[in-house]
């Protein structure tokens, strides 16, 4: 089983992808590798399905249970420790399960993160304040966790903290948390234990419900500089989902020091990515909420990176 671990771990590490995908149904299965593209169909073997049972074997998963269960383990591949999380869920006709590698990469540099010169300066900026809030936006896939963690992998001699809800990348700059309602470690108590160790900076992974966004905002108005993220289609539209979830206009306008919003793009140079970021500062926030008009820049900065042979093209700006 480890040799066919190794092949898929290497197939993985190659193509770029975090998860390895298992579908069952009727003693069949099929494995995909997940990537911004989509799910990319890859090659069986006879023992795939046994290696399904390894894996929840690693990952300290009851097999006797059909409910959905998450387990994690360590492998030590090519000269690293390499930190998975395997999720499975079954119902009444198939099984599917999904291999995530938490530790598959090191960060992205500005440059790799985007071309936006603008945005890179911005970036730094954040960097070294010592307080506020930074938010994220975007939908599913567009790249937020990942620009999150590589910014805060660029931070030096200052204390970094993190609560997720679960760790999507281990990172040894950052002391992380995970939340674990089972034992009654829920982000109350997430981060009253952090603010008691007095953080530079801390990151929540996402805020997706009144109480995250609530103890995010708390966590900002304590005086740290503190990194989330939401789902939400555009900066505005983000704005309107916090304030769904309890947030004051007060809070926004006190707390919020920028709100991005991001997609995520091919390079037309070569089979690379980057992220166009529209955002919103302090002053826009506060003017928004005033009831002046902010335009999103999010589709004039897409067509500006096409025409430019900076991405490839699209097939919408929405």
């Amino acid at each position: 089983m480890e040799e066919r671990f190794e092949e898929l771990l290497m197939l993985a590490l190659k193509s770029g992808s975090t998860d390895v995908h298992f579908c069952i149904a009727e003693n069949k299965i099929d494995l995909f590798l997940k990537n911004t593209e989509g799910l990319e169909k890859i090659e069986i073997s006879n023992n795939d399905l046994n290696l399904f049972n390894y894996l929840q074997y690693q990952a300290h998963l009851d097999i006797s249970n059909s409910k959905p269960q998450s387990g994690s383990f360590s492998y030590y591949f090519q000269g690293t420790y390499y930190d998975f999380r395997f999720s499975t869920m079954e119902t009444r006709l198939n099984k599917s399960g999904v291999l995530r590698i938490l530790n598959c990469h090191n960060g992205l540099s500005l440059q790799q993160l985007t071309y936006d010169v603008t945005i890179q300066e911005y970036f730094q900026k954040l960097l070294i304040r010592k307080t506020g809030l930074v938010i994220f936006s975007g939908l599913t896939g567009s790249g937020k966790t990942t620009t999150m963690y590589s910014l805060l992998k660029m931070v030096k001699n200052r204390s970094i903290y993190s609560l997720e809800d679960p760790i999507e990348v281990y990172q040894d700059n950052i002391t992380q948390l995970e939340i674990n309602e089972k034992i009654g470690f829920g982000f109350n108590e997430g981060i009253r234990q952090i603010l008691r160790h007095n953080p530079d900076i801390l990151m929540i992974g996402e805020i997706r419900d009144e109480v995250s966004a609530k103890m995010a905002f708390r966590a900002a108005l304590t005086g740290c500089l503190v990194f989330s993220s939401l789902h939400s289609k555009s900066t505005v539209g983000a704005l309107h989902r916090l304030m769904e979830l309890g947030i004051g206009k007060q809070d926004l306008s006190e707390c919020v020091t920028a709100l991005f919003n991001q997609r995520l793009f091919r390079l037309s140079s070569n089979n690379g990515f980057t992220c166009i970021y529209d955002l919103l500062t302090s002053q826009q926030i506060e003017k928004y909420l005033n009831g002046q008009q902010v335009v999103s820049r999010m589709t004039e900065k897409i067509k500006e990176a096409e025409q430019k042979n900076i991405i490839c093209e699209v097939d919408s700006y929405d």
